[in-house]
């Protein structure tokens, strides 16, 4: 048996071990050659949990319903032996008094180690009143917790940018992580996030002793480093310009592009397309759902259903080429029509000066 059985706190052979490696290479983006390079730095963390914080804001908690739906590793796995989560208010059993007092032990403890998660957006107005915890001010907390924090990771769209609670009119001043603390912030965006873009996050830090090269609006490349549009399974439709233009129809012999429907995967960078939801079942386009953009900073605040500049402008475009085609078609029919009249028109007379002629020479014998 091998020595990282302490790490599940179970029977865990080194070729079970392995394959848990190659998996978190997999979740990475990593080649198979990484795998022994993950697995000597597991066997030497295997020993340090990596401590926790997670704060829930303004948000429906399905980040963290997304985040316990997590495969490779399971949410178990992570969280019971791999981190070692001190605050957790959806899912931990403590409440009140307790719960708060586990709070203030972590942040005194682990200062300067540990790891804060916060999901949901941050009400600012007011001083911050529209949201409390434990009587406090939830942007205060946010701001006591992320002073003592290693790594500040934003899970979900509404803790990276605001999203739906910072949507207009924004009574409560809702702001994403960043525009809080500022600094370094991952953000982890998805309406909800993936679990995998959260769990590899994680898991790069724990290997690695840094967050993941970032985007420009601070975004792990490795998970949002592509549009969705080069990925997805309709895209024979949009390169054919043919368009879904009623949601719930199909078009005959391909799957029509939706971006007559607002689907926004040219400008939407993440993997959905290869990631896959649902313990890798489906996603939004093939769904037969058009993609929101949900993971990029103007979500919600763009208009739903309606097709995007850049897909508009292919859509008239293609409808243009189509009136051109139908008008050549008819011009074409129309000039076979009149020639055909004018041949026969001139036949007919040819024919009628032919018997005229003939009736005149014969009046003369």
């Amino acid at each position: 048996m091998f020595e990282i059985n302490r790490m599940f706190k179970k029977k865990f052979t080194r070729r079970d071990f392995l394959k848990y490696s190659s998996s978190l290479a997999i979740l990475l983006g990593l080649s198979e050659m990484y795998v022994p390079q993950i697995a000597s730095a597991l066997e030497q963390i295997v020993s340090k949990k990596q401590p926790v914080i997670w704060l829930n804001g303004a948000a429906c908690t399905g980040c963290t319903v997304s985040f316990a739906n997590t495969d490779y590793p399971s949410v178990a796995e992570l969280v019971l032996d791999r981190l070692s989560v001190k605050y957790m208010e959806t899912l931990m059993a403590a409440s009140g008094e307790v719960a708060e007092k586990a709070l203030e032990d972590a942040i005194q403890q682990f200062k300067g180690k540990y790891v804060m998660v916060v999901e949901g957006a941050i009400p600012t107005k007011d001083d911050g009143i529209y949201l409390t915890v434990a009587g406090e001010p939830f942007v205060n907390k946010v701001r006591k917790v992320a002073e003592g924090a290693a790594y500040h990771i934003a899970m979900g769209t509404c803790a990276s940018f605001g999203g739906i609670p910072a949507a207009d009119p924004n009574p409560t001043g809702c702001k994403g992580l960043k525009d809080v603390i500022g600094g370094t912030v991952v953000n982890i965006p998805g309406c909800p996030a993936h679990p995998d873009w959260l769990v590899g996050t994680i898991v790069n830090i724990l290997l690695f002793g840094k967050v993941p090269e970032l985007d420009q609006y601070g975004r792990p490349k490795l998970f949002y480093g592509r549009v969705i549009h080069e990925n997805c399974p309709r895209r024979g439709g949009y390169e054919q310009g043919r368009f879904i233009k009623k949601l719930g129809e199909e078009l005959p012999d391909i799957e029509g592009c939706m971006g007559a429907k607002g689907c926004r995967g040219p400008v939407t960078s993440a993997d959905c397309p290869h990631r896959l939801w649902n313990s890798g079942v489906s996603f939004c386009i093939a769904a037969s759902a058009p993609c929101h953009g949900c993971v990029e900073p103007s979500f919600p605040q763009q208009s739903f259903y309606e097709p995007i500049p850049e897909v508009a402008k292919t859509i008239k475009a293609g409808e243009t080429d189509q009136k051109k085609s139908a008008i050549g078609t008819f011009g074409a029919s129309l000039g076979g029509a009149l020639a055909g009249a004018a041949a026969a028109a001139g036949g007919l007379y040819f024919a009628n000066e032919k018997a005229k002629h003939k009736a005149e020479k014969t009046e003369g014998v």
